[in-house]
């Protein structure tokens, strides 16, 4: 069995209560770094086979922290650096919904079309974690993996490995820094957990 841990990066102080950063790659906070220790004391028990992140400070940190009790090098991957949010970016998605509400409806009912005012069209981040996991598929069969990138972005990683439609997996929805957790057993993926919370399909 393949079990995927999929971790938010801490917050920075640029984003305390959760808005949306992007490409922007500020370092983390004081209460980022606490957050990311909180996780790699949840996650010390397990042998893990791999760290994996996104480029970006926040990424690459949070994954350092959980990896270093494991004396495991955190491997980069640039196929997991957050969308460009475009003007969206050091907003929350709560107040993007109330401040564009037929824009937010847009991303809510089709996300795979949608394109950030100003910034990504899904469509490249999803070309680009599509890389990924397909780099990911030939490379872990067994064992614990974690992996380090923002909410978007791991949404699309779910929805990839697990063929679940990305509008059922509400991207645009925080985590609040709780993980996800995705398994591989039998040759087939399943979400156990999203964002913290059992998950039916």
């Amino acid at each position: 069995m393949l079990t995927l841990y999929i971790v938010p990066p801490g917050r920075t102080d640029y984003s305390p209560y959760g808005e949306l950063l992007g490409i922007n790659n500020p370092p983390l906070s004081l209460e980022g770094v606490k957050y990311c220790e909180m996780v790699s004391e949840k996650i010390k028990p397990l042998i893990l086979e791999a760290v994996i992140s996104g480029p970006l400070k926040r990424e690459f940190v949070t994954g350092k922290i959980i990896g270093s009790p494991h004396n495991l090098p955190v491997r980069t991957e640039r196929n997991l650096r957050d969308v460009n949010y475009g003007r969206w970016s050091g907003k929350t998605m709560q107040a993007l919904s109330q401040e564009e509400p037929k824009l937010f409806n847009k991303l809510r009912s089709t996300p795979g079309k949608f394109k950030f005012p100003s910034g990504d069209k899904v469509k490249k981040g999803w070309r680009r974690v599509r890389e990924f996991t397909y780099q990911f598929r030939l490379n872990f069969g067994t064992g614990n993996v974690v992996i380090v990138t923002d909410d978007f972005v791991s949404m699309m990683i779910a929805s990839q490995l697990t063929r679940t439609p990305l509008e059922n997996l509400e991207p645009w929805k925080s985590s609040e820094g709780e993980l996800s957790i995705i398994k591989l057993d039998q040759d087939k993926w399943a979400i156990d957990r999203l964002r913290g919370e059992p998950f039916k399909k």
